[in-house]
C-alpha cells in the first residue's frame, strides 16, 4: 500500500554521501514518529505486547497474541453526560467535542500517574496500577485516583472552551436550563487481565475483568443518587485515613456483576458552584525547543508527587475548585445524614424519613443520595421495612435510568 512505498523509499540507500546521510536524519525521525504512534495507540497496556515483540531480532515476525498479564488496579470509567444528545445535535463536530473533554481527562489522569486505556464514545476507562507498589505507595496511588477525578469535575465546569456548548443553539433547545458539559465517574479496585483483545487483523490493548464491569455499574448509579463521583468501598479502603474521610456513606447494595454486597461512596461536589475561568488565551507560537521545556516541567512536577513529603490529602484542601465545590457540604449536614442513614441500614425507615428529608433540603439544593432513599423506602415500601430487610439492596442501575 502507500505505506508500505513510503517506507520503501525512506529505507532505500543511496551511493552519495551527504544523501545517505539526510536519509538516515529521515529514517531516525520517521522511526520516532512510528514509536510515538505506537506509544499511544497501544498505551500503558500494550507495553508488554511492544517489549515482548522487540525482543525477538532474529524475526521479523509480529506476535500480537502476548498473554494476558494479572495486574491490582483501581479502575474507573467515566462517562460524558447527554452523550447521544450531544452527538445528534453536533453532527460532524461531536468529534473535536470528545476530544475537547478527552484532552481535560486524560491530561489530569496522566497528571496524577494515571493511564488513560480505552475510548469508546461517551465513556473513557482510566487505570492506576499498583501490582508494582507496596505499603503507603499504594495508598498515595489511589488517593491520587481520587484527587485526579474532582480535579477533572472541576476543571470541566470552569473551562471557557467547554463553556461555549451551554450558548449552543441546539443543544439549548434540548437541554434548556441544564444546557452543560458535565460527566460522572465510577471508581473501583480489584485484578484485572491487563493484554491484548482482537485477531491478527486488529487488536487491542486493554484489561478484561469483573472488576472493570463493577466501576462501570458504579458509574451508572451516579444517575441514581444524583451525584458525579462513586466510589466503591474497595477504593476507600486503598486510601489513606485522610483521604478516605472525604467520602461519605450513602447505601449498601448488591451491584450488577458482583454477587457480595458493597458499601457505595460519593464525593460530595457541587460543580453549580464554580465560575467559568475567564483567563486570556495565550498566545505563543510553541518551537520544538518551549515544548520540550514545557514537557520538561510538567515531568518534573508529575514526579513531584511521589514525594514522602507530598501529601495528596493537602493538595485537596488547598485546590480552590475542590474547596468551593464542598462549601455548601456543613459539618451538620453530614451528621444528620449519617444518622439517617444508619436508621434506614438497622430498618428503621419512619426515622430514618425524617433525617432524610431534612438533608434532602438542607443544602439550599436537593441532595441526591437523601432523595435516592427516600425513594426506595417510599415505594413499594412506604417507609416499613420488610422483615426480610438485611441492610442490603440489589441495585440495577440500568433498569432504574
Amino acid at each position: 500500500g502507500p505505506l508500505q512505498k513510503a517506507l520503501n523509499r525512506i529505507l532505500c540507500r543511496s551511493q552519495d554521501g551527504a544523501d545517505g546521510l539526510m536519509e538516515t536524519v529521515v529514517l531516525e525521525k520517521t522511526i520516532i514518529k512510528l514509536g510515538s504512534l505506537l506509544a499511544l495507540g497501544f498505551g500503558e497496556a500494550g507495553a508488554n505486547i511492544i517489549q515482548q515483540n522487540l525482543k525477538g531480532s532474529e524475526s521479523a515476525n509480529v506476535v500480537v497474541m502476548v498473554e494476558g498479564t494479572r495486574v491490582e488496579c483501581i479502575v474507573a470509567s467515566t462517562r460524558i453526560r447527554d452523550f447521544s444528545l450531544a452527538t445528534e445535535v453536533l453532527q460532524a463536530d461531536v468529534m473535536r467535542f470528545v476530544n475537547q473533554i478527552a484532552e481535560i481527562v486524560h491530561g489530569v489522569v496522566d497528571e496524577f500517574h494515571g493511564a488513560a486505556n480505552k475510548n469508546s464514545g461517551e465513556t473513557f476507562l482510566t487505570i492506576w496500577r499498583t501490582s508494582d507498589k507496596e505499603g503507603e505507595k499504594v495508598s498515595k496511588t489511589a488517593d491520587m485516583a481520587v484527587l485526579a477525578f474532582t480535579q477533572i469535575l472541576g476543571a470541566i465546569h470552569r473551562s471557557p472552551v467547554l463553556f461555549a456548548y451551554r450558548k449552543h443553539p441546539g443543544l439549548q433547545q434540548k437541554m434548556g436550563r441544564q444546557c452543560r458539559v458535565n460527566l460522572s465517574t465510577g471508581m473501583h479496585y480489584g485484578w484485572a487481565i491487563e493484554g491484548a483483545i482482537g485477531s491478527e487483523f486488529k487488536i487491542d490493548a486493554s484489561y478484561l475483568s469483573p472488576n472493570v464491569n463493577i466501576a462501570e455499574a458504579v458509574e451508572r448509579a451516579t444517575q441514581v443518587y444524583g451525584v458525579n463521583i462513586l466510589a466503591a468501598q474497595s477504593v476507600k479502603q486503598q486510601c489513606t485515613t485522610s483521604v478516605a474521610a472525604k467520602f461519605r456513606l450513602i447505601d449498601r447494595v448488591i451491584m450488577t456483576g458482583s454477587k457480595d454486597p458493597m458499601e457505595i461512596f460519593v464525593i460530595d461536589l457541587d460543580f453549580m458552584s464554580l465560575a467559568v475561568e475567564r483567563a486570556p488565551p495565550l498566545r505563543v507560537n510553541w518551537t520544538s525547543r518551549q515544548r520540550f521545556k514545557a514537557r520538561q516541567f510538567l515531568e518534573a512536577e508529575k514526579a513531584k508527587k511521589w514525594h514522602d513529603d507530598l501529601h495528596m490529602v493537602n493538595l485537596f484542601n488547598e485546590n480552590a475548585d475542590i474547596a468551593a465545590m464542598r462549601f455548601r457540604y456543613t459539618l451538620e449536614f453530614v451528621h444528620v445524614f449519617a444518622m439517617g442513614y444508619q436508621n434506614y441500614i438497622q430498618g428503621e425507615w419512619q426515622v430514618a424519613e425524617r433525617f432524610l428529608s431534612r438533608t434532602r433540603t438542607m443544602l439550599g439544593v436537593e441532595d441526591g443520595p437523601s432523595n435516592a432513599l427516600l425513594r426506595f423506602m417510599r415505594a413499594p415500601y412506604q417507609f416499613v421495612a420488610p422483615e426480610t430487610w438485611d441492610g442490603v439492596r440489589y441495585l440495577d442501575p440500568v433498569s432504574v435510568e
